[in-house]
Formats: C-alpha cells, structure tokens, sequence
C-alpha cells in the first residue's frame, strides 16, 4: 500500500464544493446546494455554516477514496492512470447515482431534480479523481 494523498484529499472538496456552486446555480438553478444543511441551520446562523458542513461531508468519500488508491499502489496508478476515474466514477455511477434515484422515487420528487443530482455528483466525483491524478 502507498501513501494516502493528502493534498487530494483536501483539495477535492473544495473542488467538489466550487462545482455545486456552479452546478445548482448558474447550470441549474433553483436547487440549492446541500440543501439538507441550509434547511436544518438555526436562524442567523448564515451560509457559512452550510459550506462548512458540506465539505466536511465531502471530505469522507475524498478519503475513502484517498485510501482505496493509496491501496492500488503509486507503481499500478503510474501504468494505469485511468483507474483514478474508473474508482471515482464507479462509485458515482454504480453507487451514489442509484441510491439518489431509488431515494427520488420515494419522496416523489421530479425526475428533473434527480437528473441534476445525479449528474452532479457523477461530475464532482469525476473532477475528485482528476485531482487525484493531477497531484499523483
């Protein structure tokens, strides 16, 4: 096993973060990012305790990922450098974008809403395993 890249670990959340920011707002606006955090904040509490938690939040799949790569090896990575995008997508796609649509289908909501939240984290996670790369 590797060493863990810190520096991508702390990096892509704020990445990750900055692509909400353009993601729900500019590209599709009307859908506030981390929404569950602006919704449970106390009066007068302000944004920034919203952008703290949501990249607290992204902090733990960052390291998760940080530690799956660490596991794969500098040597492999150096030979197959698509495996950045295959771990991170994968988990995007294969795991985050169905749990959100199973979850969208519950609640009701329109399949709009699940189109962006899916396309988002499938880009963010994609954009964490550049990060990843690009500070290999």
């Amino acid at each position: 096993m590797g060493p863990i890249n810190w520096p991508a670990v702390v990096l892509s959340p704020v990445l990750m973060q900055a692509i909400a920011l353009v993601w729900y707002g500019p590209l599709f606006g009307g859908l506030p990012p981390f929404a569950l955090f602006q919704a449970n904040m106390q009066p007068g509490a302000g944004p920034v305790r919203s952008a703290l938690g949501g990249l607290i939040l992204l902090a733990l799949p960052a390291l998760m990922i940080g530690h799956a790569l660490a596991r794969i090896g500098p040597e492999t990575l150096a030979l197959k450098p698509w495996l950045y995008w295959m771990q991170t997508g994968g988990i995007a796609a294969f795991f985050i974008v169905p749990a959100l649509w199973l979850n969208h289908a519950r609640l009701g909501q329109g399949r709009r809403v699940a189109l962006v939240e899916a396309g988002y984290w499938l880009v963010s996670f994609l954009a964490m395993g550049t990060v990843f790369w690009a500070l290999g």
